[in-house]
């Protein structure tokens, strides 16, 4: 599903963002990416969708080799990754239903099948009622819900998430957490990328632990992979 092949990212500036990364997450897998600020975990997630390029080795995505694809295909890959960010990113001015209508809006879906499958995805993150509200008019937790619903709307078979948790308390996090678990059990792949041990730690699954650009640590519940 998701193979690194000595990967290393190197910026302009001569930072060193990761350094021989291999690192496969097989097809319905939950990884927690850990680690502090600065240790590879946003930068690794843009690589895997292809925002931007490893300065060598290989990434592999399904049949996708991401350093041969050209530019028009890299919209095609995208259909099977969704993306959450730490950040929201949500159009202010379009209610909850159009916000995570927009995408297949834009890949012309037939109008009908959108409002299908947006009204399912809003009634999976429990946000049904709301989807005619802003999003200023929601909770920072009820806004990531959004984020999510979007981001899966298309059945994507891989789900990454930078920091989904970062600006939400405790209590929220455990749902939102508790929500990808539901959609990870729906055979979507979920990368999560957090510095949250405490969450981490409630919810057992494989764990990928990253610091200065390198895997120190790669663990699953009861025992190591590598």
């Amino acid at each position: 599903m998701i193979e690194l092949k000595q990967v290393h990212k190197n910026y302009d500036n001569g930072h060193v963002a990761l350094e021989d990364i291999s690192l496969v997450i097989g097809r319905n897998e939950f990884v927690y990416l850990i680690g502090p600020s600065g240790a590879g975990k946003s930068t690794l997630l843009k690589l895997i969708f292809r925002s931007e390029l490893p300065t060598s080795g290989e990434i592999i995505i399904d049949r996708f080799l991401l350093s041969r694809i050209a530019n028009r295909q890299v919209p095609y890959l995208r259909r099977s990754i969704g993306m959450i960010f730490q950040d929201y990113k949500l159009l202010p001015r379009r209610t909850v239903y159009e916000n995570v209508a927009f995408a297949l809006s834009v890949m012309h879906f037939p109008r009908k099948k959108i409002r299908r499958q947006v009204c399912h995805v809003l009634e999976l993150v429990g946000l049904e009622q709301k989807m005619d509200r802003m999003p200023h008019q929601l909770s920072g937790g009820e806004q990531q819900k959004i984020c999510i619903a979007r981001a899966i709307v298309n059945n994507p078979p891989i789900l990454l998430c930078d920091e989904p948790t970062g600006n939400l308390d405790p209590d929220t996090s455990w749902e939102i957490v508790q929500l990808l678990t539901k959609i990870n059990a729906r055979q979507t792949t979920v990368v999560m990328a957090t510095h949250d041990t405490e969450i981490v730690d409630g919810i057992p699954k494989r764990v990928v632990a990253m610091e200065k650009g390198r895997i120190m640590r790669d663990q699953q519940l009861g025992g190591y992979i590598e």
